[in-house]
């Protein structure tokens, strides 16, 4: 199902874990990780109106070691790598290279969150998910919470470890019903199924819920579920948090929403304050 992804790098302090976390997915049929990294000609352009010195050739060269460093890593993990250094404005270049050797995942993340953030979610990622007609995994590698008072540091160490699968049963969602045995492949053993009611039946919803449970049995998985009322996203959020998912797995928008990810719409607000790594389907 997925044999090569694109993975776009800033070099951010998370960068290399994230992709160490990717690693699981050799499991999966994964062959190739194409690395990324694009020179924003925005950034450079301010930092020259700024009077700030720019030496091109010393930005490539350093991203060039970088590239080296995780092509290494993947060879030494038996798997092919690709690297690529491009210039002009970072989400056009992704979603540009995307279209390319058929690539069938793009993997981004949001590397830390501080208190004091209200979002999750950067223009880069937000970007991606909008244009890109392919599946975007956006890991939530690392966050900081408060417990009891306290400040505490969280890191993701298996984003595979447990899934809440999110249906509201339209078209979009089923598109991500085939990923859940990708997700068994990668290590996943738990799955939480989350509908919220918006229209119809609880009875009806049960009958639909109890088909899903015995189809994600018969993969594997240990199955809970929950039928729930109130805003969409908050109440996927709100048991990705009492489940402690590792990952939450959607279609990129659900019933009622024109093509495109919107501004509002259920995914997009997941992606945006769920402190938990997102995969959404297009």
């Amino acid at each position: 199902m997925i044999t090569k992804i694109l993975y776009p790098t800033k070099f951010d302090e998370f960068s290399l874990p994230i992709l160490k976390s990717l690693v699981c997915l050799k499991a999966t049929g994964l062959k190739e990780v194409v690395l990324l990294h694009v020179i924003d000609e925005d950034a450079i352009y301010l930092a020259k109106e700024s009077g700030l010195p720019v030496d091109l050739k010393k930005v490539k060269k350093s991203a060039e070691l970088r590239l080296q460093e995780y092509t290494e890593y993947l060879k030494s993990e038996g798997l092919q790598s690709k690297t690529k250094i491009s210039s002009g404005n970072v989400v056009n270049e992704i979603i540009k290279e995307s279209n390319n050797d058929n690539i069938s995942l793009i993997v981004t993340g949001r590397h830390k969150r501080h208190l004091i953030d209200e979002l999750f979610i950067g223009s880069t990622t937000d970007g991606i998910v909008k244009k890109s007609s392919l599946p975007v995994l956006i890991i939530k590698y690392h966050s900081i919470r408060m417990i009891e008072g306290k400040s505490s540091e969280h890191f993701c160490q298996n984003i595979f470890r447990k899934v809440l699968y999110a249906t509201d049963w339209s078209g979009h969602s089923e598109k991500a019903k085939p990923y859940l045995t990708f997700l068994y492949s990668a290590g996943a053993r738990e799955i939480v199924v989350v509908n919220v009611l918006e229209n119809g039946s609880e009875e009806d919803d049960s009958h639909k819920m109890n088909s899903l449970k015995d189809y994600c049995e018969a993969i594997g998985f240990k199955v809970t579920y929950h039928i729930t009322h109130g805003k969409p996203y908050n109440e996927i959020i709100r048991v990705a948090g009492e489940e402690d998912t590792s990952l939450i797995l959607m279609g990129s928008h659900g019933k009622g929403f024109i093509k495109g990810i919107l501004i509002g719409s259920v995914s997009q607000r997941v992606i945006e304050y769920s402190d938990r790594s997102v995969f959404i389907i297009k």
